[in-house]
This record gives C-alpha cells, structure tokens and sequence, in this order.
C-alpha cells in the first residue's frame, strides 16, 4: 500500500494535472468519540479511482479506502474491521467518516483521485483528536491572559517539558474569538522554536511562539496552541488576547456637545423665567380680583 501511494506521488510530478481536488479543511479538531467528516470533491463528468490515505504522525503512509472504475469499494483490512471507517461515494465527491475517533486516529489524510494519464491529491487534512480521558496539560503551558495596545505587536508563547521523545514537534495555533462557532478558526503549522536539553534529569524543554505585528481589535480571542510529540497531541489552555479600548478625541463631537449643553442650559433659564412670570401674573390677577370683591 505504501508503495502505491508513493507511485501516486510521483506521478504529480510526471503527469498533467487536468482537475483539481479540493479538501474542504486543512485542519479538523475533534473531542476522542466524536465523529468527524473528510470531503473529497473533484469533477465528476471524468472516470476515475479514488482513495483516501493515512499519514501517522510517523511518516507512515496507509491506504484506507479505494473506489474502482467499476464502482467496487476496496478496504485496507485494517480498516473494515474497526467498523469505525465509511465512505460516501457520489459522482463528484468522496467522502471519508470516521466515528467514535480515538487519539490513534490523529493524523494527515489525502484524498488522491486518478483519471487516464491525470492524478489530482487534495491539499490534505490534519486530523488532532483531543483526549478528554488524559490530563497532559501539566506538560504544556501558555500564559492566560495578554493585554496589548493597538498597534502593537505581541509574541504568544507555548512552552512543553518532556521527559521522552526529545526532538522536534509540529506546533499548531489556534483562534477562537466571539464572533465565531467552536472548533478551528485560525491555524499555523510550524516546526521551529527553542529547545533546551538537561544532561542531569534529561528532560528537554522547548518555547514555541507565535508573532503577530500590528494589532488591531480584530485580533481578540483565544489562541491555542497544539503540540504533536510523538504520535500524541497535546493542548495548551490558551491565552486570551485583550486589546485595550481608547476613546478617540473628536474635536467635533466636543464642540456639539458643548453646544447641546448651552442650548439645555438656556432652554431651562427661558423656563424658568417664563413660569416666574406667569406666576407673578396669576399673583397679580388672584390680588386684583381678590381686592375688588373685599371693596364691595
């Protein structure tokens, strides 16, 4: 199976890539047990076979799924008999489900579609399933809450210590902000940062970070980070991003509400003499009257 796709591969390279294949999610995160979708969409009026591939998280390439010229399903045994493994075949796309996800399951898929001498290979979905049953944050931390100015820049950090599987990891970000559902809303793959190794307890500790320049109100929300280290994904608690509010001085606006104030101001000194001087009135005329009928 390994060999086919690498076949598949390189035949990219070899052959003209008549049509696209479109994966709708670069990246998919999903609780352990719940169920998760992979589209797979491509031009449907051209013949052709379609797979779905597994990269692990070890550079291990497995071939899930297959679907023939004849239409006839073929399952990598390994596969079939999880009975966790569907698919959705229709002229122009290829789904892949799979249900109950474990941590195992954590891993890049490619749908790759062959037509005559054409082969199209979606751009690929990273699969992180998150272990509710674990609790590996004492491993991976991020400060909870940075405060910026507008216009500013900030460098979020994520820091893991681990005591096995020294090395590089791949680093994902995250945003979550008010405005959107849960679930993946910015990511960055990225495999650099700054490790230190300890001779003496041999653990190794590495900064991972994640710059952003220019601040602006758009860039509030939360921001995760997610480690892959060793076949396991970990998570950080995240940081909230807050950017401080100003008022913006508007000469304008003071000079209508200086004006508002005065014109207030006179309307309830006009008021006011108007009700003296139809008290003073009433006074007067109550007195006049008064006086007329004592004098008869």
């Amino acid at each position: 199976m390994r060999y086919y796709f690498i076949v598949l591969l390189s035949s990219t390279i070899f052959c003209s890539t008549g049509f696209d294949v479109v994966q709708e999610d670069t990246v998919k995160i999903v609780e352990a047990g719940g169920d998760v979708n992979f589209t797979c969409i491509f031009p449907g009026h051209v013949p052709s076979t379609k797979a779905w591939f597994k990269q692990t998280t070890v550079g291990k390439y497995l071939q899930i799924v297959s679907l023939d010229l004849k239409k006839q399903l073929k399952w990598n045994s390994s596969f079939e008999k999880t009975n966790r493994f569907n698919v959705t075949k229709v002229d122009d796309y290829f789904n892949l489900t799979i249900l109950k996800t474990k941590p195992s399951d954590s891993a890049t898929y490619y749908c790759v579609v062959s037509a005559y001498e054409t082969i199209g290979m979606g751009s690929a979905t990273r699969l992180l399933v998150k272990d509710a049953a674990a609790d590996r944050n004492t491993t991976l931390h991020q400060s909870l809450i940075e405060t910026v100015d507008p216009g500013d820049s900030v460098n979020l950090q994520c820091s893991i210590f681990t005591e096995s599987c020294a090395g590089d990891h791949s680093v994902y970000w995250f945003k979550q902000s008010s405005g959107h559902p849960e679930g993946v809303l910015y990511t960055k793959g990225e495999r650099n940062g700054r490790c230190k190794n300890n001779t003496e307890s041999q653990t190794q500790s590495c900064v991972y970070s994640l710059h952003k320049n220019n601040i602006s109100r758009s860039d509030s929300g939360i921001y995760y980070c997610a480690v892959d280290q060793c076949g396991e994904i970990l998570f950080g608690r995240g940081t909230q991003l807050n950017i401080r509010e100003y008022f913006d001085f508007n000469p304008g606006l003071l000079a209508l509400g200086i004006s508002n104030i005065m014109f207030l101001a006179l309307v309830v000194v006009l008021g006011i003499k108007l009700c003296r001087s139809q008290i003073k009135n009433f006074l007067s005329m109550f007195l006049s009257v008064r006086f007329s009928n004592n004098s008869r």
